[in-house]
């Protein structure tokens, strides 16, 4: 069984508490999945209560725990079907993309979504406490996401980061927030924040 999140208007509880979640009611949009002859109805949730920004803030909103067996679930890069939504190829990529969520390996997607293809008894639904109730091994699929990329970045160039940290402070410097001293014999720089004695100093790549 899957663990996953989803958020409903708070005043739905009881109803949701008493007859589950419909899929005929809640789903999300319908798509054709990878492997399945026709369209499907699929309700969206998340891997993590954070990854729904939106709703997390939002005081009318209650996050509820489902759990859900993975044959009924798929993922999909929630940030190419938000662009496909207006470039086609775009939508391409996120039907490439698509997974069953047992093959899923966290941290690949920035925006995973979790496609649900099923209805979802009230037995294997439960409201989460303002603290979600368990702990959560990761922040949010976005900060997991960026700390695998850093981690592929160091990888590829062992560098510890000075590649990044050296491309963050030029953006900065175009925005005139710092200014930059160079020593091309020994190819270091050191950038000093403007108006502050704080600086860093980088190899230049």
């Amino acid at each position: 069984m899957a663990e996953l999140y989803f958020f409903v208007p708070k005043e739905k509880i009881g109803d949701i508490i008493d007859c589950g979640l419909k899929l005929s009611e809640w789903y999300d949009r319908e798509i054709p999945i990878p492997g399945i002859s026709e369209n499907k109805k699929v309700l969206k949730a998340f891997l993590n209560p954070r990854d729904n920004k939106k709703a997390l803030k939002n005081p009318n909103y209650q996050c509820l725990r489902l759990e859900v067996g993975l044959e009924h679930c798929k993922v999909g890069d929630g940030f190419f079907y938000a662009i496909g939504l207006d470039d086609p190829e775009f939508m391409k990529r996120y039907y490439n993309s698509m997974v069953p969520l047992q093959d899923y390996c966290f941290g690949t997607f920035r925006d995973p979504e979790v496609l649900v293809m099923t209805s979802i008894l009230p037995e294997y639904i439960e409201v989460t406490g303002k603290a979600m109730d368990i702990p959560l091994l990761y922040e949010s699929s976005e900060a997991l996401y960026l700390l695998n990329r850093m981690e592929k970045q160091e990888e590829l160039y062992k560098d510890s980061g000075n590649h990044l940290l050296y491309a963050f402070f030029t953006y900065l410097e175009s925005k005139g927030k710092v200014v930059r001293f160079e020593d091309k014999e020994r190819k270091d720089a050191v950038f000093v924040y403007n108006g502050s004695q704080e600086y860093i100093v980088l190899r230049i790549p």
